[in-house]
């Protein structure tokens, strides 16, 4: 891929690989074979005979296929289930993650995301990451762990992730989420608000579970506004913060290795939420460029065509030498959005944990309509890696 422009020839969260250096690319590999043992053995179904114990959300009825259209492989699985698939289910794959801009009373605004990912196989293993970024000063604190196993405790239609200081926790009414840094820290409530939004690929009768051919299936489904207050410490000064945070839930029988992406969350000025992503492969050919635009009033797939990304600048990596497409524009039917990042640097180093190494952070939204949110840029260092071995 032209580091210049991959979204032409073919471009969301979770790959690995490593830097162009020798020993980087080394220490992934055995990252590599440590973590993602763990994909060898897959579950053969999922979340197949669970009961549950409250009624789910109305989501979209899966309709049966159009008459002379294929048949779908997703509707062959049981159908996205709320509130019951917030808890974990045990598949290959499978993450919980979190994003916001959030404000305190003096204006000052502080960017975070916070994700945990959880591998079953022979091995069992969770990872978890967050960063936090002071808007003002460019400052980023990031942290990680990875532990074998799984450090939860079971929750009714939820979950409850504890590690040291770290805490992940779901039930029906509310969201927990807590991580220190090396000099800062987060703590934040956040109430459910809403129906889910259940992702689509174009075209597709099966909503909340896409099809990724031959990397397997994911479901897939965000709760974009779930309205957060809490706290920021940052060089022992504590804050208090509040604001919309997004939340995102993903899991299946579907290979991370084979895939990289360039993911948009974006809240926008009137009220409606935009998701964006588009998947690209290990050979840099375009596998699915897929969105779905929300409001209060319900969601809407974004159809084949309806949507083109369009690269604009780069940002280079001074440590890991990784050029990141960070500048975009997002052309939709109806309007035309210019992304550009708060702070171009934010590259997160994950090599030691979940070896990989992606882009993650906040950026602004101009152009037919103002709005704030996220982009994640995944893949870039497997393609960066390739790129040095070709020469």
């Amino acid at each position: 891929m032209n580091a210049e422009d991959p979204a032409r020839k073919g471009q969301r969260r979770f790959a690995y690989g490593s830097s162009p250096s020798q020993r980087a690319r080394t220490r992934a590999r055995k990252s590599l074979m440590v973590f993602f043992i763990t994909l060898v053995v897959v579950a053969l179904a999922i979340g197949v005979g669970l009961l549950y114990e409250s009624p789910p959300e109305p989501l979209p009825a899966t309709a049966a296929a159009s008459p002379g259209k294929p048949s779908e492989r997703t509707t062959a699985l049981p159908p996205l289930n709320l509130p019951a698939d917030d808890a974990p289910h045990g598949s290959a794959m499978e993450w919980w993650y979190y994003n916001g801009i959030l404000g305190a009373k003096s204006g000052d605004r502080y960017a975070f995301h916070m994700v945990v990912f959880v591998a079953n196989g022979l091995i069992k293993h969770t990872v978890m990451h967050a960063a936090l970024t002071d808007l003002q000063t460019g400052k980023r604190f990031i942290n990680q762990t990875r532990t074998a196993g799984i450090p939860a405790k079971n929750v009714v239609n939820g979950y409850d992730f504890r590690k040291e200081k770290w805490q992940a926790t779901e039930s029906e009414s509310s969201h927990v989420l807590r991580a220190a840094f090396d000099g800062a820290s987060i703590a934040f409530d956040l109430g459910a608000s809403g129906p889910a939004v259940a992702h689509a690929a174009s075209g597709s009768d099966t909503p909340g579970i896409l099809d990724f051919g031959k990397s397997g299936i994911s479901y897939y489904y965000s709760r974009p506004r779930l309205p957060a207050q809490g706290s920021i410490t940052v060089g022992g000064k504590s804050l208090e913060v509040s604001g919309d945070v997004w939340f995102d839930h993903q899991w299946g029988e579907f290979d991370v290795l084979t895939l990289g992406w360039n993911w948009f969350a974006l809240h926008l000025a009137d009220g409606s939420d935009l998701m964006v992503y588009q998947l690209f492969d290990m050979d840099r050919r375009n596998v699915m460029t897929a969105g779905t635009l929300s409001n209060a009033k319900g969601a809407v797939s974004l159809k084949q065509g309806e949507v083109e990304l369009v690269p604009g600048g780069t940002w280079t990596s001074p440590k890991t030498g990784i050029p990141y497409v960070v500048d975009w524009t997002i052309r939709l039917p109806s309007r035309e959005l210019h992304i550009k990042p708060f702070v171009a640097d934010s590259e997160f180093d994950s090599s030691g944990t979940s070896a990989n190494v992606y882009w993650e952070g906040a950026v602004k939204v101009t152009g037919s309509i103002e709005g704030q949110g996220f982009l994640e840029l995944s893949g870039y260092d497997r393609l960066s890696a390739r790129q040095a071995r070709s020469k």
